[in-house]
């Protein structure tokens, strides 16, 4: 059943109160001239169903919350929505029948969705997207929200004379296209996802494709040209690892039994000459450390005793001075009474003479501990040269012992260790080839899964385009009608308009947009207001059909902003598109809302509308005093 969908009601705070308009007839005009803010309600409308509204100064600086009673569906809710930054959000949903508060939905990309919210109560799935309907794509598409829907229920002023529905905007083609057919019932969303998961599949099949390539071209590079040749030379490796090993075993035994006892009893002397080599390395390295910390206080005591040297050389100098003069304060020294034996500068005892004689006890020490670190270091720098001889003795005793064992072991040991030694290379290349042929077959394992993978990609999305064709085929019938009925209301509507030059109007079945004289309606002329009144004849005709059908999801409702503009001098088209507005209202009295925003009517249209008058005395957001024309900013260039 085409969905039912009203504003009942807006209701602006703003920081000098409150705001309100009454939407309650069928076609709902609001009159005013440039700049009184028609743009601004009409934008604060969208803002307030979760879209991004292009909103005035004087709803950024004055409008705190907008609420929205809207009839949508079954549903009558109020969406209440604030603009400052941290409020805009979140929408609060009060329900109009129970007075009840629903929990708060979220714009973007929080849940609950305020779009997912709408798109229910419309009888639309969310989470649906719009893949692209090239061969080549590879991408799900984008996600379809309510915004994508309200776009064929708005037509903003920037809009009315250039596009339909984002239809100059290339990239946004397949949405505009998926959106239509899902209001029009020519396609579901179970269509539209297997579309989606085609373009999906389309994507991994080629992923799965180039590596397998990959692998392909690894697996040629090693020279295996199938599965089972890689097997084979992993068995023949594998032999060859057992067999080089059980050779080892053997000469392992041989080397054993080479081994004889006067060549055992000289390799246990040898490994008795070693450890006392090492031993007496040892004792060496010891000894020259502990000689080192000696020589090391031996400069200390040395740098002692010159220092007391010093200073006996410095007391004795100083005592021989007479001051007459205080080296410190410069008084005079000789003109005052100095007690006999005190000094003549600081008047205490002298003690010249004992300073000497403590001095020859503290060195006299130092000279006895000096010579003792010296007979010390005469001491340690003997046991270091007899330590270092036995090294050198135990050295030549290895060396000796070592040539003796070779000689002996030369002819019954050498040619076993050099066949031992092409054992263990044997063991070690088979073992690297066994580990390559297993990543081989490892690879062979990848690619046989790629296959089966890109296999099953196939044969899903063979039976997906076979149930897509075959869901497009049940449609079919219903997509001929719907658009034979569509070109005929298209032509009545473009004929009663009398746009200029058109001869024959009807809407593409694969754009979905208005061909004029079997052109697309982009190429007519810009000027005289042409595209206008094509896209406003276009747009009652699909509400038209759709209330007449009573079979869509498209919604009864149509928002419009300031058609007339375009229109320039054409009166008569301006008069004709007002008059079908009200008929069709008139011909299904509750069902349809139009509302309208223009500069002003055209004559003798006053009847069978509700109409709203702004002024710069009395602008849409009446509760702010308007700065007048000169001060005026509008949203769009209004021509």
């Amino acid at each position: 059943m085409t969905v039912n969908f009203r504003i009942e009601s807006v209701h602006l705070d703003t920081s000098a109160g409150a705001v309100k308009y009454s939407f309650s007839g069928d076609l709902v005009v609001l009159v005013g001239q440039t700049g009184v803010g028609k743009t601004t309600l009409l934008e604060l409308i969208k803002f307030g169903l979760g879209g991004d509204g292009q909103l005035a100064p004087v709803a950024g600086q004055n409008v705190t919350d907008v609420h929205l009673s809207i009839h949508i569906g079954s549903l009558r809710v109020q969406l209440s929505r604030g603009l400052d930054p941290e409020r805009r959000r979140s929408i609060r949903i009060l329900d109009l029948v129970t007075g009840e508060r629903q929990r708060d939905h979220f714009v973007g990309g929080n849940e609950p969705s305020i779009s997912d919210f709408l798109l229910n109560a419309m009888t639309l799935d969310p989470g649906i997207k719009a893949a692209a309907r090239g061969s080549r794509s590879t991408s799900a598409g984008s996600l379809i929200t309510f915004n994508d829907v309200f776009r064929f229920m708005y037509v903003p002023q920037a809009r009315m004379n250039r596009d339909i529905a984002g239809s100059d905007e290339g990239y946004y083609d397949p949405k505009r296209k998926s959106v239509f057919e899902l209001l029009f019932g020519i396609t579901s969303s179970e269509i539209l996802t297997m579309r989606s998961e085609i373009n999906t599949l389309r994507g991994e099949i080629e992923l799965a494709q180039q590596e397998a390539a990959v692998v392909e071209q690894f697996l040629a590079d090693t020279g295996q040209t199938t599965r089972l040749d890689a097997e084979a030379e992993l068995e023949r490796a594998k032999s060859e690892q057992s067999e080089a090993q059980s050779v080892l075993l053997s000469l392992q035994d041989q080397l054993a039994e080479a081994v004889d006892s006067q060549a055992q009893v000289l390799r246990d002397l040898l490994n008795e000459a070693e450890r006392g080599l090492a031993e007496a390395r040892e004792l060496t390295q010891e000894l020259t450390r502990q000689r080192e910390e000696y020589e090391t206080e031996r400069r200390r005591v040395s740098q002692d005793i010159q220092r007391l040297a010093r200073m006996s050389s410095a007391g004795l100098r100083l005592a021989n001075i007479e001051f007459s003069m205080c080296p410190r304060c410069t008084q005079r020294l000789d003109q005052r009474m100095v007690p006999a034996g005190t000094c003549p500068v600081c008047l205490q005892d002298d003690i010249v003479e004992g300073l000497h004689a403590s001095d020859q006890y503290e060195s006299a020490q130092l000279r006895e501990q000096l010579a003792e670190i010296t007979e010390q270091i005469r001491l340690l720098s003997d046991q270091a040269h007899q330590a270092a001889a036995v090294a050198a003795r135990r050295h030549e005793l290895v060396r000796s012992l070592s040539t003796g064992i070779d000689e002996r072991t030369a002819v019954r040991v050498t040619p076993r260790l050099q066949a031992y030694g092409d054992a263990a290379a044997r063991v070690a290349a088979a073992s690297a080839e066994q580990r390559s042929l297993e990543r081989a077959l490892i690879q062979w394992d990848r690619a046989e899964d790629l296959a089966a993978h890109a296999e099953t990609l196939v044969t899903r999305r063979a039976e997906l385009q076979g149930s897509l064709r075959s869901s497009e085929a049940e449609l079919h019938r219903r997509r001929a009608e719907l658009f034979d009925e569509l070109d005929d209301e298209f032509q009545t509507t473009v004929r009663d308009f009398g746009i200029p030059s058109v001869e024959t109007a009807s809407i593409s079945r694969d754009t979905y947009l208005p061909l004029l004289n079997g052109s697309p309606f982009a190429d007519a002329s810009a000027g005289g207001g042409i595209i206008t009144a094509t896209q406003v004849a276009y747009w009652i005709t699909l509400v038209t059909v759709s209330a007449r059908r009573r079979d869509t999801r498209f919604p009864t409702f149509l928002l419009l902003d300031s058609p007339r503009l375009a229109l320039g001098t054409q009166e008569d088209i301006a008069a004709q598109m007002y008059r079908r507005f009200a008929t069709q209202v008139a011909v299904t009295p509750g069902r349809l809302q139009f509302i309208v925003a223009d500069n002003d009517l055209p004559a003798g249209l006053d009847r069978g509308l509700d109409r709203l008058d702004f002024s710069y005395d009395s602008p849409t957001v009446s509760s702010v005093p308007h700065p007048g024309l000169a001060h005026v900013e509008t949203l769009t260039d209004e021509t």
